[in-house]
């Protein structure tokens, strides 16, 4: 039995163990050269290697980050329905 080539479609592509995403502000740099944006992106780099480096992508990061604006409660019905048909008496 072969291990199906399909399987690491899913992985995000690395370079040097660093996700490739987090590489994405060095384009913004060739567009606006100034010191100032090229500390920015090597700052946001290392960032997500020090991410990286405990496990956490910048997906996980993005929904704890939700999770956490969201709150502990979530209701099934949307705050419409709740304002115009529940009876709150």
């Amino acid at each position: 039995m072969s291990i199906s080539c399909w399987r690491d479609a899913s992985k995000t592509p690395t370079l040097i163990g660093i996700p490739c995403t987090a590489f994405l502000p060095i384009f913004g740099w060739l567009f606006h050269m100034r010191w100032w944006t090229f500390y920015t992106a090597v700052g946001t780099i290392i960032a997500f290697a020090i991410l990286n480096r405990f496990g956490w992508t910048f997906t996980v990061l993005y929904r704890k980050a939700m999770s956490w604006l969201r709150g502990r409660r979530i209701y099934a019905r949307p705050w419409w329905y709740r304002n115009r048909f529940q009876d709150w008496e």
